[in-house]
Formats: structure tokens, C-alpha cells, sequence
């Protein structure tokens, strides 16, 4: 039994060298390991780093890749959020994009415009009974490919949204914007 525990804490120690070896070669790793000297401590592609979702993303608009991006979502649901995923492939006109989030967002109204957007956007955590919100804008490369206007003032909207929500509650609210390439 003994031998069985030696392997598996050999093994272990290997996977967690072989998984930093990014960093520096897997051997070296162990070799530090079985010295006594403390290893890095393995990244996980797809799982965020311990901390809440809001420290994570320290911005009201911040930009992530794929795999933070979906680490970050899987905490944030973790942490009671509301999770909106929007596809910048199907917003590469200011009128897609405005349907598309009014529909993905589930926004009431009329919004036809930006203002509108920024409006509808800060009653959302009435519209979702939650002051937790993420919106990851994926595929956002495809909006800035299509028109670099249109995102630009994407990501201002996506800002001045974030201000309104904060500063029309009686109570805290998050709302972060993820733009993923």
C-alpha cells in the first residue's frame, strides 16, 4: 500500500511540473518540487483564478480571451451573476447589434438607438431581479473587422451603461462588460 501512495504523490508531483513546464522544464520543475522548494502552482485552461468574478475584472469594460473569458463566466454564474453571451458576428451593423442585444438581454422597449440601449441596459437589474451582471461580448473582433466606429462605441456604451447602473441604484450593482476577440 505504501508503494501504491509513493507512486501517486510521484505522478502527482509530475503533473503539476508537467502542467507549469510553460514556465520552466517539467524536470527542473520536479527536481525543485522533491527539494523542499515550493512550485507554481498550475494554471488550469477554462477555470479562473480563486477570487470573485468582480475582482477578476477590476473594469467596468475589460478584454479577455477565450479560455479567461470562459473561466470568468463559469465563476461568475458560481457567484450568482446573470450571464449574457452576445455574438459579435451577428452585430456587425449598429441596427444588428441593437436587435440582437435587445433580444439576447431581454431588454422591453423601444431600442432603436443608443440611448435607448444605455437606458434599457440600466434597468436591468430590475428586468432580471439580480444586481450581479456579466455581458461577454464574443466574437468581438468581427464588430471592429466590420465597422471600428461601431465598436468603438460599443465599448463607450458598454462604459456609460456601467456608470448609469451604478449611479441610479439605491443599492450596489455590478455590471461588467467582457469583450472577447
Amino acid at each position: 500500500m505504501k508503494s501504491i501512495c509513493n507512486s501517486v504523490i510521484v505522478i502527482a508531483l509530475f503533473l503539476t511540473c508537467a502542467v507549469s513546464s510553460a514556465r520552466a522544464g517539467a524536470i527542473s520543475q520536479l527536481m525543485d518540487v522533491s527539494a523542499g522548494r515550493a512550485a507554481a502552482a498550475p494554471v488550469v485552461p477554462g477555470v479562473a483564478p480563486a477570487g470573485s468574478a468582480v475582482k477578476l475584472i477590476a473594469q467596468d469594460v475589460s478584454d479577455l480571451g477565450a479560455t479567461q473569458a470562459a473561466g470568468l463566466v463559469n465563476q461568475a454564474k458560481s457567484e450568482g451573476f446573470a450571464v449574457f453571451q452576445l455574438d459579435g458576428a451577428r452585430m456587425t451593423t449598429k441596427p444588428a447589434l441593437l436587435a440582437h442585444a435587445a433580444q439576447v438581454l431581454h431588454l422591453p422597449g423601444n431600442t432603436t438607438n443608443w440611448d435607448a440601449l444605455i437606458d434599457n441596459m440600466g434597468d436591468m437589474p430590475q428586468i432580471h431581479c439580480n444586481d450581479k451582471l456579466l455581458i461577454v461580448i464574443k466574437n468581438s473582433s468581427l464588430i471592429q473587422r466590420a465597422n471600428p466606429q461601431l465598436y468603438a462605441d460599443l465599448r463607450e456604451v458598454a462604459q456609460l451603461s456601467s456608470r448609469r447602473v451604478r449611479d441610479t441604484n439605491n443599492y450596489p450593482v455590478t455590471i461588467k462588460f467582457v469583450f472577447v476577440p
